[in-house]
């Protein structure tokens, strides 16, 4: 085995690692962040538009046809 198939291996090794971090750490944030919304009182009202998805932010590819139609009037 070569030197750049040791390091490829170990890349894929951390990369896997990464993922499942990733995840357990995602549900700890996840878990805080529903925590901290129950405790301090916060109703999703208050997140609207906060949490917006892109083609409700108006970036997104209908957004853009929705431009093109607008401009070409």
């Amino acid at each position: 085995m070569t030197r750049v198939d040791e390091i490829n291996a170990q890349i894929a090794k951390l990369e896997a690692q990464r993922k499942d971090v990733m995840l357990e750490e995602r549900a700890n944030v996840l878990a805080k962040m529903k925590a901290d919304i129950k405790l301090y009182g916060f109703k999703t009202s208050e997140f609207k538009g906060v949490l917006a998805t892109r083609k409700k932010r108006g970036t997104g590819p209908a957004a853009k046809k929705t431009l093109a139609k607008k401009t070409a009037k």
